[in-house]
């Protein structure tokens, strides 16, 4: 009589184990693209001529600092450079690793240039937080801004 209720307790326990793998494994599962919380042009408000901006679409980000025009006193994008090929990570409470192959702008070159980079970032509606780098970013500038003079483009 003892036997089966030992069974029937060890394959509960066996059942249990394996859904919690599967549930754990889930959560670790590397989706291509980008969450659509973080598409979007977030933008870098920092002190002076230290402002940046980066865009994510559905498979890429493009980012890079601004440029200053003294004559009408705004600031412009210069040409960017980011990760093509991303993919993403939930990691839990908005938090996500991104992980994708470094690109160039035309006529320049990036340090890492080909190679795969990964970060993490949390990201709200209002707020995107790096964990490295430059820290916050926010879905508005707070300074003028233009298009890029003809011989940026």
């Amino acid at each position: 009589m003892k036997k089966p209720y030992f069974l029937i307790g060890l394959a509960a326990v066996t059942l249990g184990l394996t859904a919690n793998n599967l549930s754990s494994a889930q959560a670790a599962t590397w989706h291509t693209g980008t969450p659509k919380v973080l598409r979007h042009t977030w933008f870098y408000n920092g002190k002076d001529d230290n402002k940046a901006y980066i865009t994510y679409s559905k498979s890429k980000s493009t980012g890079n600092l601004f440029g200053y025009d003294s004559t009408s006193e705004r600031y412009y994008r210069l040409p960017g450079y980011g990760l093509k090929k991303l993919k993403y990570q939930s990691l839990g409470k908005h938090v996500y690793r991104l992980s994708g192959i470094q690109y160039s702008p035309k006529g320049s070159q990036v340090q890492f240039d080909g190679q795969r980079m990964t970060y993490k970032v949390k990201v709200t509606k209002q707020q995107l937080h790096f964990y490295k780098g430059y820290k916050n970013y926010v879905r508005k500038a707070t300074f003028a801004t233009m298009k890029a003079p003809a011989g940026l483009s």
